[in-house]
């Protein structure tokens, strides 16, 4: 299969990246979007697909896509990131799917909130969470046979308006390898919760211990009784620079450093550039749409004092005043990847006669 625009990272199943290009925009097209699977996409036939809703519920329900069509739709804008964005950056060998910067995108997403599927079903008193699962199955390390994919969210995260079951992705049905014919879009979290080819919708009344919430994507948190393990959720503040790239050699003179930058639920409130390895920090300006859930383009002007080596660093601050951190956590081991990485450049002699221009 010939994969358009996207960097392949793995090809069986296809694990593969937003190009950096589409980041200087504010959507991604759609066949730019990054593309994570743990098992090979399934094709299904629309005509003969149901989405099952069931669990600790009223009444079960199994709609087709001809249901879902019928029932009042919203649109919203979110980014999604893979939770081990940035995974071959760390330190060691962390195992995973080696993603550089662009297991992430920003996509306009419509369909039905999940909250008006389950007030059809009926919630009974006692429900805990909602738990979704896919149409793809297979194997992973760590699990005994085959295992479907399959995520749990808090039912008040299920009942968010904002969390859809997604039958379009920037006005156009969903394509299969971003989840056709229906997929789950959880705002503000990880890629991972955002659960595609979705085939059921169960309300349960304990805990879900899925292979990926339990073995898989969790990390560890300090707290006053010692490390605890979490489900990964909520995305972390990011940067990222776009412009210009890493190893470039610049030309003497102004230019534009630009970058793009998330903050999961909230706005992104500032973006701030160091060009001395984080000894001090200017704030740059944000451009085009700053909305809770998505990434904003931004950018600087940055005028070198002296040729040679830079090293170039951005964070994100988010609008509750969160910091992108300078470091990774280790207790995060190969997610939540958002520290802020420094960018090498090098600045030409202008006694040097042909130094590598970057045009603004």
């Amino acid at each position: 299969m010939k994969i358009t625009g996207r960097r392949v990272i793995t090809s069986s199943p296809e694990n593969s990246e937003t190009p950096v290009e589409s980041f200087r925009t504010w959507v991604t097209p759609t066949n730019d979007f990054y593309v994570r699977n743990h098992f090979d996409s399934p094709s299904l036939d629309v005509a003969n697909w149901t989405l099952d809703i069931a669990g600790f519920v009223e009444r079960s329900l199994r709609l087709n896509r001809k249901n879902l069509d019928s029932m009042s739709q919203t649109d919203l804008f979110a980014t999604l990131e893979c939770a081990g964005n940035g995974r071959s950056f760390l330190e060691g060998d962390v195992p995973g799917v080696q993603w550089g910067i662009g297991a992430v995108g920003n996509a306009e997403w419509s369909g039905v909130p999940v909250r008006d599927l389950l007030e059809l079903a009926g919630i009974r008193e006692g429900a805990l969470e909602v738990v979704f699962e896919g149409s793809d199955s297979g194997t992973e390390g760590g699990a005994d046979g085959d295992v479907r994919f399959a995520r749990s969210l808090p039912l008040d995260m299920a009942l968010h308006p904002d969390t859809l079951v997604a039958l379009r992705m920037n006005g156009q049905v969903l394509t299969q390898e971003h989840g056709y014919p229906a997929r789950l879009v959880v705002p503000g979290w990880y890629g991972v919760a955002s659960v595609k080819w979705l085939r059921a919708i169960q309300v349960v009344n304990e805990p879900f211990r899925g292979f990926f919430q339990s073995v898989k994507y969790t990390v560890k948190r300090k707290s006053a009784r010692g490390v605890r393990e979490e489900v990964v959720g909520m995305m972390l503040p990011k940067s990222e620079i776009t412009r210009p790239r890493h190893g470039e050699c610049l030309a003497p003179g102004a230019r534009l450093v630009e970058g793009v930058a998330w903050a999961g639920a909230e706005v992104v409130a500032a973006v701030e550039l160091s060009c001395d390895g984080g000894e001090s920090w200017r704030r740059a300006e944000l451009v085009g749409p700053q909305k809770r859930y998505t990434w904003t383009n931004w950018r600087i002007e940055w005028e070198p004092t002296r040729h040679g080596e830079y090293q170039l660093l951005a964070r994100a601050i988010s609008d509750s005043g969160e910091i992108q951190p300078g470091r990774h956590n280790p207790l995060h081991g190969g997610y939540h990847i958002n520290f802020s990485r420094p960018l090498a450049v090098s600045v030409a002699d202008s006694g040097d006669k042909k130094p590598l221009v970057f045009s603004i």
